[in-house]
């Protein structure tokens, strides 16, 4: 008699009917279909977890910066003077999502509870802040010239509320420590502490200006002239001024010292000043300013200091499906000489190097659950053989080959881990939804950065896995099956009679 070899799955699907006769070796199969379902479900909630966690606290840490920071590669000059132009090529560039400036200073916030060591970051109309909106706990952003947010942890330690004064010192600058009063605007909560405890945030013109990074020149004007005062030294403010009237220059005479000069009256009616700096070693940005007469009047229009057109570097984020070091390289390409980028793998590589370790865990769970279902799988397998032995004595009687009895149980054990896997994928897909809308399950943030366990299925990665875990128990099942070889079909048959 001549076998077909699609007979094994027809064999191996009667088997496995529930209109199958009752047998002892049920439970057994059941038991195992368990196991391997257990197995799958915690291979998809692990899987979920992880690479949720990664997700979260790479949002957070971008949140807190960005994907790249384009800074000076001065050390010593820690500022960069904006460009429109640059900016807009930036932001025009594959995988970029958008290009904003960014402005922060060390400092120390005191209150009269206590005193805390912080980064001030500076918020205008052009920073990004939808990441702080996102977290904000209590009160608003609506800084005005004198607000300020504050971290959960901060207020925590310095006991304040919202709507309560402290006082910022900001270090650093051409007066070395800049004091000003701040009320409390807002209060927002990461739950990432290394980060809560040490950034807030402040209107981002303070910083400009208590940075000391370029020149602010302030006319006095009457009648007679201009009396000029310059403020923006990084040591003594000494600058030399050069007025020029179309393509004549004038240099005036004497160096402001902190005290002021006059200019007087001349031929034409606009002049524009320049302040520059006289130290080699400064490095601050001149300032201009137009002084003209209208209606035998003087007056004067300036950019409102050349503080205002730097910044502490700009913050590019890359779009989501963007290989963050092939737009890095892109973004490079593009700057000046003396500029350089940063991305935030070089910022916070402790942290990035942390959560790739965490890739290994979830290795490990996945080979232990697999190695965990072959282990049920082989044990059922081989109770099956052993209460079917009459039936595979009796297929060798009629001319089934070893290699067709074989698959007959390879086959049943391909249905039975089917079962399992999707049972598991049920069970572990509900948990993660479970999670992901209600939060059930919590974090300590001391511990573990964030406040609740976070989720995200990452479908192909999770497809792939599960591919590979499948094919890894299915072709195992090969080798409890060769114990169907050593059944004789006469001994099986006198057996069974």
């Amino acid at each position: 008699m001549r076998f077909n070899p699609s007979l094994s799955q027809k064999i191996a699907k009667r088997l496995g009917a529930r209109s199958s006769a009752v047998s002892w070796s049920r439970p057994v199969v059941q038991i195992a279909t368990v196991g391997v379902a257990i197995g799958m479900a915690l291979i998809v909630v692990a899987t979920s977890i992880v690479h949720g966690f990664q997700q979260e606290v790479k949002e957070l840490v971008v949140g807190f910066g960005s994907d790249i920071q384009v800074l000076h590669s001065d050390y010593e000059d820690q500022k960069i003077q904006r460009d429109p132009a640059l900016e807009a090529r930036l932001g025009a560039l594959e995988g970029v999502d958008s290009v904003h400036p960014f402005y922060t200073m060390p400092g120390i916030v005191e209150s009269g509870k206590g005193v805390k060591g912080v980064v001030a970051k500076g918020l205008n109309e052009e920073t990004s802040d939808a990441f702080l909106q996102r977290f904000l706990a209590e009160g608003n952003l609506d800084l005005g010239d004198d607000g300020a947010v504050l971290s959960a942890e901060q207020v925590q330690r310095l006991e304040l509320k919202t709507g309560d004064r402290f006082t910022l010192y900001l270090v650093g600058g051409p007066k070395g420590v800049r004091p000003r009063n701040f009320r409390l605007s807002g209060i927002y909560r990461t739950g990432l502490l290394e980060y809560d405890q040490e950034f807030m945030f402040v209107p981002a013109s303070w910083i400009q200006e208590a940075a000391g990074w370029g020149v602010e020149v302030v006319p006095v004007l009457d009648t007679a002239g201009a009396e000029l005062r310059a403020f923006g030294s990084r040591s003594a403010p000494i600058y030399q001024w050069n007025v020029q009237r179309g393509t004549a220059d004038w240099q005036v005479a004497g160096d402001l010292v902190g005290a002021s000069i006059q200019w007087a009256d001349a031929e034409s009616d606009a002049y524009l000043l320049t302040a520059v700096s006289r130290h080699a070693d400064e490095h601050l940005i001149p300032d201009s300013l137009r002084i003209f007469r209208k209606d035998s009047t003087w007056s004067w229009e300036r950019t409102g200091g050349s503080w205002a057109a730097a910044a502490s570097g700009l913050e590019v984020y890359v779009a989501q499906d963007a290989a963050l070091w092939d737009v890095e390289e892109q973004v490079y390409a593009a700057l000046p000489i003396g500029w350089r980028t940063e991305t935030v793998l070089q910022q916070a590589p402790e942290m990035f190097t942390w959560l790739g370790m965490l890739d290994l865990n979830v290795e490990i769970i996945i080979g232990l659950m697999v190695l965990i279902s072959v282990i049920n799988m082989t044990s059922a397998l081989l109770i099956l053989i052993l209460e079917r032995r009459p039936m595979v004595g009796m297929l060798k009687a009629l001319g089934m080959g070893d290699a067709q009895v074989m698959q007959v149980f390879f086959w049943q054990a391909v249905r039975i881990i089917g079962r399992g896997f999707v049972l598991g994928n049920a069970v572990g897909l509900a948990l993660v939804f479970l999670q992901a809308q209600t939060g059930w399950l919590t974090l300590n943030p001391e511990a573990y950065y964030l406040d609740v366990v976070p989720v995200q299925i990452d479908a192909l990665y999770l497809l792939g896995v599960e591919f590979v875990a499948f094919a890894s128990c299915a072709l195992m099942m090969w080798l409890p099956s060769l114990a169907s070889l050593r059944i004789r079909p006469a001994e099986a048959l006198r057996i069974n009679r």
